[in-house]
């Protein structure tokens, strides 16, 4: 009878451990199968199901130009999973408008797509007498006022290398130290080497091109320690002075 007995408990044990065997055999197998279940789940939540689908845009950055025209050429897609979204597009699109300099896209979990743009500002103004386009430090003009913008330099520019002309004066106002920058009343160029600044005293700066700018104008500031009525600082080693008063 003990004999019996300690078989069928020998034949139990050896059951167990077979099935223990199997479970662990089958282990890495159910595991590998929910894991990838559990993908499966994620990715047709975040790419394919609404739950977490573009419902608008927020954006920062924008002062003067408005949210609408923003929101607008961005054409942000509604109703389209948010990790779908091409953000590279929605920036370039972005960057279309003549106002804006940048654009960053970025993505604000669960439902918006973020925009921060950075506008140009203007350096100086550029007029032919009739219109004036603002002009920013990359010599990009991107918009046209009816008026003249205070406190700018109004740049009067002519001849047929206007961009290049106008890229020059942008140069030269750039390397003007503040102090000067407000005492110009316009700045007159008629190709890229033939820039001069109209002080608003009346006194005149022959610039020249832009070359060598930042020189220049640390020539010019002690040059100007003499009153006169013409400053040359297009050879800046050789500056002149006319109509020094003594």
């Amino acid at each position: 009878m003990s004999q019996s007995v300690d078989l069928a408990r020998a034949q139990q044990k050896f059951a167990r451990r077979q099935r223990l065997v199997r479970w662990r055999s089958w282990l890495p197998w159910a595991i590998g199968g929910g894991l990838v279940v559990l993908a499966g789940l994620v990715v047709w939540l975040f790419y394919f199901s609404s739950a977490f689908a573009v419902s608008g845009v927020r954006i920062s950055g924008a002062d003067t130009v408005p949210v609408a025209t923003i929101e607008q050429t961005a054409a942000a897609p509604t109703g389209t999973p948010l990790a779908k979204v091409d953000l590279r597009s929605i920036a370039d699109r972005v960057r279309t408008i003549p106002a804006v300099a940048d654009a960053q896209v970025t993505r604000a979990w669960p439902r918006k797509i973020v925009i921060v743009v950075t506008e140009r500002v203007p350096v100086v103004v550029v007029t032919d007498g009739s219109r004036y386009e603002l002009v920013d430090a990359t010599g990009t003009s991107y918009r046209t006022v009816p008026n003249r913008p205070a406190g700018l330099p109004e740049a009067r520019v002519t001849g047929v290398r206007r961009d290049v002309t106008v890229h020059s004066v942008v140069t030269v106002s750039a390397a003007l130290p503040d102090s000067l920058r407000a005492q110009v009343g316009s700045i007159s160029a008629a190709s890229p080497d033939s820039i001069t600044l109209n002080l608003s005293s009346g006194v005149k700066v022959v610039w020249g091109s832009s070359d060598d700018s930042e020189r220049k104008a640390g020539v010019l500031s002690v040059l100007m320690k003499r009153q006169a009525k013409v400053y040359d600082v297009s050879a800046p080693d050789l500056p002149v002075t006319k109509g020094e008063k003594r």
